[in-house]
């Protein structure tokens, strides 16, 4: 998959349920809820991108988004400054959920 292509499916994927996490716990108004969703996307995912390079092992991937899901967890953190751990949760999900829903399409699910 091109890296524009998993850059779009990633924010289609984790922008709403990001938004939908930080703004129903109350955690962040609408617009900053959706401002903080791109703005951690759009810092992790080419450095991800670029550090997987084509066709990584399965370990690797899973100690990228490892990493991937602790930094837009603390970045999510620093801005929200309340709730780390309810944070880490939401930042989880998200990336589990773009995990997932790129695992469908390349077909390993």
């Amino acid at each position: 998959m091109p890296q524009v292509t998993a850059l779009l499916l990633t924010l289609a994927v984790e922008v709403p349920l990001y938004v939908a996490a930080l703004v129903s716990l109350r955690l962040a108004p609408l617009w900053r809820a959706v401002a903080l969703a791109l703005v951690v996307n759009l810092l992790t995912h080419p450095v991800l991108w670029s550090a997987l390079g084509e066709r990584p092992p399965v370990l690797r991937v899973a100690a990228a988004e490892i990493v991937v899901w602790l930094v837009e967890a603390a970045i999510l953190w620093l801005a929200v400054r309340r709730r780390p751990t309810l944070i880490a949760l939401v930042a989880a999900g998200a990336n589990a959920g773009s995990i997932l829903a790129g695992a469908l399409i390349a077909g390993f699910a």
